[in-house]
């Protein structure tokens, strides 16, 4: 029987599944990783405390929005996505990824291509042309802020515009007043602004430091698709994944795109399909064992990082998270076989780099 189902958005505690016969070598991997775990009640305390904190801050966005309250619609949940929705966090829980989904009312894109100087399609890249009529008097807000933009006699959303004028303004009025009305948890707050996100870095009054990612996510619909029991482990999921575009505008000239390009490139999201994966995992031990072994190569990583070697300086966390679902896919869905552990899901993540 399918049934219905719909993606996790909570923080998940990272994995740390091991054999039946790895109880060494999770001591050896704690050691020479220098305790790349986070305990239970740590991970807890700080998922609380970052759900409460984001939650004043969506509170304020969407106060902030008003202005565009009959052109741009916010979702009533922002998205926890990252390293901290798939139980692949380390060492600590100081970074959190969130997307701030939206809809430009009435509005309906089309995507063209995006070629570079040499006429080639840039993979992953859209433009989002709108298709609309009169939208000089159904959008004039979005029309007067230049999100969206006149171009060769066609209208397009401009991403620089977005991101900049609109996301970045409204984000940093939100986290000014949580900030002045929560001055007996708020010490400091910085923040710095990078495409597609605008990102945070808040200190308590105990000294710690959390950085987010707040990402504006324009929703372009849903693909639905269905997941057989023989990869879910049990009932058949139907499960819709929704699809974003994020605002990744060039700033600079650069040869991978046409100039006249750069204010209104998109990136197609794929994140809620990693959220899919990560859902994936927990009812499997396969699984949990690629997703441990992962958390152990990203902190060997870590430690080489910090010695300037050149290879771990080459390889990011994403390159390494790609690899771990490329692994989950190979060894656990298209020719499903048996993993007896975290050594062997840990080769297996080696092999792939190779």
């Amino acid at each position: 029987m399918a049934g219905i189902h719909k993606l996790v958005n909570k923080w998940i505690q990272p994995y740390d599944m091991y054999g039946p016969c790895e109880a060494n070598l999770r001591r050896e991997m704690i050691h020479r990783t220098d305790n790349y775990s986070i305990d239970f009640k740590t991970w807890e305390s700080h998922a609380n405390k970052v759900d409460k904190f984001l939650d004043k801050v969506f509170a304020k966005i969407n106060e902030n929005m008003v202005k565009y309250k009959d052109e741009l619609i916010i979702e009533p949940e922002y998205i926890r996505q990252g390293s901290a929705r798939q139980g692949l966090k380390i060492y600590f829980p100081d970074e959190y990824d969130i997307i701030v989904p939206m809809h430009v009312k009435g509005i309906k894109f089309e995507r063209p291509e995006v070629r570079n100087d040499e006429g080639n399609v840039v993979s992953g890249y859209h433009k989002l042309k709108v298709t609309n009529k009169n939208v000089e008097e159904t959008h004039p807000h979005l029309i007067h802020d230049e999100v969206i933009q006149g171009r060769k006699d066609n209208l397009y959303l401009n991403a620089e515009c977005l991101h900049k004028k609109l996301l970045t303004g409204v984000v940093d009025k939100a986290l000014d007043s949580v900030k002045k009305e929560n001055p007996h948890e708020v010490n400091s707050m910085g923040r710095i602004v990078h495409p597609p996100s605008v990102n945070p870095r808040v200190k308590s009054k105990s000294q710690e430091e959390t950085s987010f990612d707040i990402v504006p996510g324009i929703c372009l619909g849903s693909e639905k698709i269905v997941i057989p029991s023989q990869i879910t482990g049990e009932e058949v999921w139907n499960v819709s994944l929704p699809i974003y575009a994020v605002p990744k505008y060039a700033s600079r000239k650069c040869s991978s795109f046409q100039n006249e390009d750069r204010p209104f490139l998109f990136r197609i999201d794929t994140s809620s399909y990693e959220r899919c994966i990560a859902d994936l995992c927990g009812s499997m031990k396969e699984r949990q064992y690629i997703m441990t072994a992962n958390r152990i190569l990203k902190a060997r990583l870590q430690t080489l990082r910090d010695k300037k070697n050149s290879l771990a300086l080459a390889i990011d966390s994403y390159h390494l998270k790609t690899i771990a679902y490329s692994v989950i896919y190979e060894e656990t869905m298209r020719t499903p076989s048996k993993i007896a552990g975290v050594a062997e899901a840990f080769d297996l993540q080696i092999l792939e780099l190779n």
